[in-house]
């Protein structure tokens, strides 16, 4: 019973941590749960002299130490992809704009073109030069 209490744990942990939240409190309870689970698994596989299960629960016993840093991996690995995304977006958001290099552009008003009407107000359309 402990070690279906302990895979339903295992599963809840890794399918937050493939969406990227790490649960501390779930990991502490697994680890109780699963070192309980491998030790009394392991004592009722030594009274019916059965060595195959004492293997299996010392494999339980291995995992329940190690279910903590696998989910801080897994988060890790969602959050390095989260950013490689995001870096892409914004490098392609970067390439559809018009602007490649803030520092080539050219300055609209310089002292030459300071008083042009046209480029001030435009070109526009029909104009009455009697008013």
């Amino acid at each position: 019973m402990l070690d279906l209490v302990f895979l339903g744990l295992g599963i809840y942990i890794f399918v937050k941590a493939s969406k990227g939240e790490y649960k501390e409190t779930a990991c502490n309870v697994a680890l109780v749960v699963g070192i309980l689970a491998a030790i009394v698994g392991a004592v009722c596989a030594i009274v019916t002299h059965n060595d195959t299960l004492v293997f299996m629960n010392i494999i339980v016993m291995i995992i329940a130490f190690g279910i903590r840093f696998a989910a801080k991996h897994l988060v890790k690995l969602y959050l390095d992809k989260l950013a490689e995304e995001t870096a892409q977006l914004e490098h392609e958001e970067y390439l559809r704009s018009g602007y490649r290099n803030p520092s080539e552009k050219k300055p609209v008003y310089t002292d030459e073109n300071f008083d042009d009407e046209e480029l001030r107000f435009g070109k526009g359309g029909y104009t009455d030069n009697k008013l």
